[in-house]
C-alpha cells in the first residue's frame, strides 16, 4: 500500500492539479494552501511523503521542511519552487529534502521523485518490521 501524500502550496490550482495527477498514478493525496496550518494537519494524519512549495506567504517551505524533519525525520519531503536560487537549493539539501523540483513541473520528473520517496519509505518500513521480529545480523 502506498503512503499518503500531502501537497502544500499557496496556489490552489497547483495543489488541485497535482492531487489529480497523483490520484491518477494510484496514490492517496491531500492538499493544503495555508502553510501556517500545515503542521497541524501533518500531526493529525500519517503522511510519509510531503511535497511543499518553497515560496509561500506566512511561512516559507524551508522553515516548514525544518519543522517536518524535527517532527518525524522519516518523512520524505520533496520541495518545489518557481524561484530557483543556489541558497534555496542548498538550504533544502541541508534540511533533509529528498528532492527539489522546479516549476513549471515536468510531470515525469515529478512522478519519478514521488516514486523514489515512496520507495525509501517502503524500504525503511521493511527494515523496521524485520527488526521488530527480533532479527539480528544481515538484513
Amino acid at each position: 500500500m502506498n503512503p499518503r501524500i500531502l501537497l502544500i502550496d499557496d496556489e490552489k490550482s497547483i495543489t488541485d492539479s497535482l492531487i489529480r495527477f497523483l490520484e491518477f498514478e494510484g496514490y492517496k493525496a491531500d492538499g493544503i494552501n495555508d502553510p501556517l496550518k500545515a503542521m497541524e494537519l501533518i500531526e493529525k494524519t500519517n503522511y510519509m511523503v510531503i511535497i511543499s512549495d518553497i515560496s509561500m506567504p506566512g511561512k516559507n517551505g524551508i522553515e516548514l521542511l525544518t519543522e517536518i524533519k524535527k517532527y518525524n525525520g522519516m518523512i520524505q519531503v520533496i520541495m518545489i519552487t518557481g524561484f530557483v536560487t543556489m541558497d534555496n537549493i542548498l538550504s533544502c539539501l541541508r534540511e533533509g529534502a529528498s528532492d527539489c523540483l522546479f516549476k513549471p513541473l515536468d510531470l515525469e520528473q515529478f512522478r519519478d521523485a514521488v516514486e523514489e520517496a515512496v520507495g525509501k519509505i517502503k524500504k525503511w518500513e521493511k527494515i523496521l518490521k524485520w527488526l521488530q521480529k527480533g532479527k539480528k545480523g544481515k538484513y
